[in-house]
């Protein structure tokens, strides 16, 4: 859908409001899908009651310095990579106190969340009190978990528009996957460990990277029939180095993990028992 027919669609539905209680707006650029959910944060504050957001109201004016007390935004702490347990739960907590000045009160959730805190928003999704809204933006709707999809509406960007970002994704997915291709040659825990750390809080990415190991692994068996063909660093390495039960079974850990994936399961878990299996993998006899 176009950005431009999303816009359209949000402010009709506000204008009736009959705008869901939960809402994602998903989009791989994030200014983009930040922009869209303060002005539906804007909107939802604001006094005008035939034109939202006004941008004239003292309401309006207060959403745009992003000082009004009804909108509140939840924010990764303490260097976290993504929002906690605890930032959510803070949250639910302030969602039972009356509105300051607005009609009701707006929670903006503009950064990544852990599957412990997407499990600990579903309780107020579910029963939400009074007059709450709830904004989330995400790179990519895979990254939450179905109930929680399932207890929203999603709102998709235009992806075309966002098709470098997508490269930069498969580009980075590459580099990790031969990074930790690289590494279990080595035998050194500290390289594949440093490697698949990078998976951590972002599904996408990892969904990515198995992928391209799933092909590093098949591609490493075949050059052990056919040694001709020619093969990149990385992959001649693991042939090398492996035994063919050894990539039979890290063929199996990455289907392990891929099934694992779609069941979201905790990405810092599934990152530990993809690090520890694939060093069992390779001293498979």
């Amino acid at each position: 859908m176009e950005d431009f027919d999303v816009c359209r669609q949000l402010e009709e539905l506000i204008k009736l409001n009959r705008l869901p209680h939960a809402v994602i707006v998903e989009s791989r650029n994030n200014a983009a899908s930040e922009k869209i959910a303060k002005n539906i944060a804007k909107a939802c504050v604001c006094s005008d009651n035939s034109n939202r957001p006004c941008g004239k109201c003292i309401n309006c004016y207060k959403a745009s310095q992003n000082i009004h007390p009804d909108i509140y935004t939840v924010k990764i702490t303490d260097k976290k990579q993504a929002v906690g347990v605890g930032e959510i739960r803070t949250m639910i907590s302030d969602c039972y106190i009356k509105p300051n000045e607005a009609r009701g009160k707006v929670y903006l959730i503009l950064d990544k969340m852990t599957v412990e805190a997407q499990n600990a928003l579903l309780k107020i999704l579910e029963e939400p009190p009074p007059n709450i809204q709830f904004v989330i933006t995400a790179e990519t709707s895979s990254s939450l978990l179905q109930t929680i999809l399932s207890r929203s509406t999603v709102f998709k960007l235009d992806n075309s528009l966002n098709e470098n970002d997508n490269n930069a994704v498969n580009e980075k997915s590459k580099e990790i996957a031969v990074e930790i291709a690289s590494a279990i040659p080595q035998n050194i825990e500290l390289p594949l460990l440093i490697a698949t750390g990078k998976l951590i809080n972002d599904k996408a990415l990892t969904q990515k990277v198995l992928e391209h190991l799933s092909g590093f692994f098949m591609a490493a068996l075949e050059e052990k029939y056919f040694p001709e063909n020619e093969q990149p660093q990385h992959i001649s390495e693991l042939s090398r180095t492996l035994k063919k039960r050894s990539l039979i079974k890290l063929l199996g850990t990455v289907e392990q993990a891929q099934k694992k994936l779609s069941q979201n399961c905790n990405m810092n878990l599934l990152a530990t028992w993809l690090c520890a299996n694939i060093r069992q993998s390779r001293h498979t006899s």
